[in-house]
C-alpha cells in the first residue's frame, strides 16, 4: 500500500474532530451546540431563543439584548463540566476513554445606550471534545494503538438590538469563529497522526422577540454559516502497521465550513409562579464541511481528495418549565431530543454524536442586582452499533465496532446587573 493511499484516507480523521459531534464529547450536546448557552437555558433543557432573561442569552438570539423590563447593564457567566462515559467495542477488544473531564464556558455583557438601542459582547465556547482509546486492530492485532482526539472551539460575537416598540425587537451582530484541534486514528494496516491543526473565520447571526401580548413571547433566530480559512497547520505522520512512522507534510481541509442553523421557540408565564418554554432548532450539516469534505496533503506527496462524511441535517426539540417556589428561589427543568446525523456506516471512535434524550434540572437564587445557580443534564444512555462495512475507506474494524455512551454535565453560572 503506498504512502499516497493510507495519507489520503486517514486525513479524514481531521474532520470529525475539528468541532464536528464527537463520541468523546464530554458535555450535553445536539451536535456542535452545547444545549444551552446560559445556566439558565440549560436547565430548561436549552430553550432561550424565546426567553432573553440573561446577558447570553444574545448568542441565542440576538434580538434578545432588547425588550426589557429594566434598562440596565449586566453581566452573565456560565461554566459547565462533562463527564462523558464512553464505551468502544471492537472486533478484538473493548476499551473506554481514558479521557474523563471537559470544560467549557460562556460569558456575556450587554449594556443599554439610550431609549431603544442596547449593545452586547460575547465570548461563547461551541464544542469541546476530547477522546483516548488505545486498543488493537484487525489489521495491527499484536500492539495497541491511540486512537482519539483533542478539539476545541471558540467565538467572540458582537451584537445589538433596536425596541421597534413595546412588543417588538430586532437584533443582529457578526461573530469571529476560532478552531483547533489534533487528532490520531487506525484505518486499516495504518495509523495516522495529525498535529494541532487551526482555523479561523466568521458569520453572523440575527433575530427578532415578539411580544403579542404581555405574558407571551416568540422569538426567531438565524446563524449564518461559519466561513472559516482552511484548517492547516498540523503536521501529517502516517505508520503502516505501526512501525516506521513518516512526516508526510502538511494536512489541511480546504474551504471549512460549518453548518448554518435556525431557531423558533416560545415563551407563556401561564401564572406569577409557573413560566412554561419551548423551542426547535434546525442545524443544516448537509450544507457544510461535514458532508462534503475537500482534503489537501502538501509534502512529501501532494494531492486533493473530495471525501464525503455524509452528515445529515440535524433537528432539535425541546420544553422546560420554571416554577417560583419562593419570592427568590426558583426550580427549573426541561427535555431536549435531537434527530442523530450519523448513520451507522459513519461510525468513528471520535467522531459519532449518540445521546439523543436529554434530562435537565436546575435551582437558582435571584436577589434584584446578582443571581446565582447550578444544574445538572443527563444524556441517556445510547448505543452506535456499525452496520457490518463503513463508508470510511480502510474503516475495517469501524464497521464492525460499537460505541456505548452516557453524558453527564454539571453546569452552574451567575450574573449581575447595575
Amino acid at each position: 500500500m503506498s504512502l499516497s493511499r493510507v495519507a489520503r484516507l486517514t486525513v479524514v480523521g481531521m474532520v470529525t474532530c475539528s468541532g464536528a459531534p464527537s463520541s468523546g464529547v464530554a458535555r450535553a450536546t445536539d451536535g456542535l451546540e452545547p444545549i444551552g448557552v446560559s445556566m439558565r437555558a440549560n436547565a430548561r433543557g436549552g430553550a432561550d431563543v424565546a426567553v432573553g432573561d440573561t446577558a447570553l442569552s444574545q448568542i441565542e438570539n440576538p434580538a434578545a439584548l432588547g425588550l426589557q423590563v429594566t434598562r440596565r447593564a449586566r453581566f452573565d457567566f456560565t461554566g459547565q463540566v462533562g463527564f462523558p462515559i464512553c464505551r468502544w467495542r471492537g472486533p478484538l477488544e473493548e476499551e473506554s476513554s481514558h479521557i474523563n473531564v471537559v470544560p467549557l464556558g460562556s460569558a456575556a455583557v450587554a449594556f443599554p445606550v439610550g431609549e431603544r438601542w442596547t449593545l452586547g459582547l460575547a465570548l461563547h465556547s461551541r464544542s469541546g471534545l476530547a477522546s483516548e482509546y488505545q486498543m488493537r486492530h484487525l489489521l495491527i492485532p499484536f500492539m495497541d494503538r491511540d486512537v482519539g482526539a483533542r478539539a476545541q472551539c471558540f467565538n467572540i460575537r458582537l451584537n445589538a438590538a433596536y425596541d421597534v416598540n413595546e412588543q417588538l425587537s430586532v437584533g443582529g451582530g457578526l461573530r469571529v469563529d476560532f478552531q483547533r484541534s489534533r487528532f490520531s486514528t487506525v484505518l486499516g494496516p495504518a495509523d495516522f497522526e495529525f498535529g494541532q491543526g487551526r482555523a479561523v473565520g466568521g458569520g453572523f447571526q440575527l433575530g427578532l422577540l415578539y411580544r403579542p401580548r404581555r405574558d407571551v413571547t416568540l422569538g426567531l433566530s438565524y446563524w449564518s454559516p461559519s466561513w472559516m480559512s482552511d484548517l492547516e497547520g498540523g503536521e501529517a505522520r502516517a505508520s503502516v502497521l505501526g512501525i516506521v512512522p513518516l512526516t508526510l507534510g502538511d494536512a489541511s481541509i480546504v474551504r471549512f465550513r460549518l453548518p448554518q442553523r435556525i431557531a423558533a421557540g416560545v415563551a407563556w408565564d401561564a401564572t406569577d409562579r409557573l413560566k412554561l418554554v419551548g423551542e426547535a432548532r434546525w442545524m443544516n450539516y448537509g450544507n457544510s464541511v461535514l458532508n462534503d469534505t475537500p482534503v489537501r496533503v502538501d509534502g512529501l506527496l501532494d494531492f486533493g481528495y473530495p471525501l464525503p462524511l455524509g452528515y445529515r441535517d440535524q433537528w432539535a426539540f425541546m420544553a422546560g418549565a420554571e416554577y417560583k417556589l419562593t419570592r427568590r428561589w426558583i426550580a427549573s427543568g426541561g427535555y431536549h431530543y435531537c434527530t442523530a446525523p450519523v448513520e451507522p456506516g459513519n461510525l468513528l471512535p471520535m467522531g459519532s454524536v449518540l445521546s439523543q434524550h436529554h434530562l435537565t434540572a436546575g435551582i437558582r437564587y435571584e436577589e434584584e442586582s446578582w443571581w446565582l445557580g447550578m444544574g445538572y443534564g443527563l444524556g441517556l444512555p445510547e448505543r452506535l452499533r456499525g452496520n457490518g462495512r463503513s463508508r470510511i475507506p480502510l474503516a475495517f474494524d469501524y464497521g464492525v465496532s460499537e460505541l456505548e455512551q452516557t453524558q453527564h454535565i454539571l453546569f452552574a453560572g451567575f450574573g449581575l446587573s447595575w
